[in-house]
């Protein structure tokens, strides 16, 4: 018997033939990201509770096959991809229960493959939602993978990262044993209680799914807010934006922040954009509390128009929420008078949409169809600038490569908690789509959004960029979220730090079967 046909003959007496699925094209499917296609897995096993989950762990342990977790798929850095054929896709998207709700406690538990726009759709009726409630991709994006790879956007402007919500796992461990990162002894109730001695909790966030297969997740929750506005500010230079927003952030006004290059904003106004206007001002109406408040907000945007993407360099976008109309008039008033010291105020036509629809359909593919790789680096706010400076004069100094291959880069911004900005270049190019952009893409911007001609050497160009990119971002230190196998992670660390990571590893997964190679760890 070959090792594949034991393989997978282990699997099916595992979880049952029909959720160990073979065919090539879903195999290849489901073992490629956003960016790229990784090695064909032998097949991709779909359990629906923990204890199949297990059951596939000591099953690989039997046949040495390598296991690849995998959430919603929206990953962009190798994240899950196999690296060679003796391995198996884990989709997780089948353990979906919420097995415990505490409204006095403000706690929930929920299995993994839940997508973050689940959670918040059973949160909402008891008037609560996560700390950190979700990536503009949680219609996708599950909380196994959020906790793994690491997550910003929504309440990132205030609380952090997708880390910041976590106050506990269940994580199936390499040898088949489970632990529970923070329940009491042997207790029944759930975490409750994050910093009880060494943080187990945070060992395991952002690990790339390396240290362990998380099959749930316990997070901290707040009382939804009663209101909510937003405001926009188109700036002149990148000081200006960093400026307002390190303001904003040190004094808690925002919710949310992020911006972008107006050049960027522009290139995506036309097609696409077109095509959902009034799906979008749809669901800014339904949004508004009252029909007052959603006359004013169509008013807004239909003066705005899209005249603010001419006359500026970049665009400022603000979220605010309160828990009444008082405290939120008095924000804005106070971040208005900020932003203004540095730009002024534009419709806040693109705010607005995402308050009203934050996880839309997940955009896989850029304007006009091209094909999109997002990087990013985190920094402090003292920071920033000085990167931003190299940036851009790298982008400049690849302007004629980036033409001569279809290849445009622009830049967008987010805020992360008090002290740090988000920076995201983000590299577009022509050529053709992967399966999973058409398989992922809705139907409807698939009439409108069409694939380009296959562009190897640009491909190929896009890759050496990205390289050269990463390399920049690790010369200023900066720190990343959704690491997988693409940021250098131990690559400056002491040897104490990359011995302790090793030690880990070789504890909890001592056969070296799960997510083999991330984090830049030995695959």
């Amino acid at each position: 018997m070959t090792a594949a046909i034991e393989a997978l003959a282990g699997f099916r007496a595992s979880i049952g033939a029909d959720r160990v699925i073979t065919d090539a094209a879903t195999c290849a499917l489901y073992s490629q990201d956003v960016y790229r296609r990784g090695t064909p897995a032998l097949a991709v096993l779909q359990p629906q509770d923990r204890s199949e989950v297990i059951a596939i762990v000591q099953s690989a342990r039997a046949s040495r096959t390598a296991l690849h977790v995998r959430g919603g798929g929206m990953s962009y850095t190798d994240a899950y991809l196999p690296i060679d054929g003796h391995s198996a896709i884990v989709d997780l998207t089948g353990l979906k229960r919420i097995r415990s709700l505490s409204t006095l406690d403000l706690t929930v538990t929920a299995e993994s493959g839940c997508t973050w726009a689940e959670l918040d759709t059973a949160l909402a009726p008891h008037g609560l939602r996560a700390k950190f409630w979700g990536p503009m991709s949680g219609a996708r994006a599950t909380l196994g993978g959020g906790m793994s790879q690491g997550a910003a956007t929504f309440g990132s402007a205030r609380h952090g990262t997708s880390a910041s919500a976590a106050l506990g796992f269940e994580v199936v461990l390499g040898t088949g044993e489970t632990l529970d990162t923070a329940r009491l002894g042997h207790s029944e109730r759930e975490a409750f209680f994050r910093p009880y001695g060494p943080d187990l909790t945070g060992l395991f966030t952002g690990d790339a799914g390396a240290l362990g297969i998380k099959t749930a997740v316990t997070l901290q929750l707040e009382p939804r807010p009663a209101v909510r506005d937003s405001v926009s500010f188109a700036f002149d230079s990148f000081e200006a934006l960093a400026t307002t927003a390190a303001a904003v952030a040190r004094r808690g006004l925002a919710t949310e922040m992020f911006g972008l290059e107006t050049a960027l904003a522009r290139l995506a106004a036309g097609d696409a954009a077109l095509a959902q206007d009034l799906g979008m001002l749809w669901q800014v109406v339904r949004a508004q509390h009252g029909i007052g408040a959603a006359l004013k907000q169509l008013l807004r945007m239909a003066r705005g128009g899209r005249r603010f993407l001419s006359g500026s360099t970049y665009i400022g976008h603000f979220l605010c929420e309160a828990h009444d109309s008082r405290r939120l008039a008095l924000d804005l008033q106070e971040l208005r008078t900020m932003a203004a010291e540095h730009g002024r105020e534009v419709a806040n036509s693109m705010a607005a949409v995402v308050q009203a629809q934050p996880f839309p359909a997940p955009m896989v593919v850029g304007p006009a169809g091209r094909r999109l790789l997002p990087l990013h680096v985190i920094l402090p706010h003292s920071a920033a600038a000085a990167f931003h400076a190299d940036f851009i004069a790298l982008r400049d100094r690849e302007a004629a490569h980036c033409a001569a291959h279809r290849v445009c880069v622009f830049v967008v911004f987010a805020a992360v908690g008090p002290s740090a900005l988000l920076y995201e270049p983000v590299i577009y190019w022509e050529d053709e789509w992967l399966p999973l952009h058409a398989a992922t893409l809705p139907t409807e911007l698939q009439s409108v959004l069409k694939p380009g001609v296959a562009n190897p050497e640009g491909r190929e160009y896009v890759e050496r960029l990205r390289l050269t990119i990463v390399e920049l971002m690790r010369q200023h230190a900066g720190a990343h979220l959704q690491i997988g196998r693409a940021y250098p992670y131990l690559q400056d660390r002491s040897p104490a730090f990359r011995s302790l990571l090793r030690q880990l590893k070789n504890e909890v997964d001592p056969l070296n079967l799960i997510n083999p190679g991330a984090l830049g760890l030995p695959p």
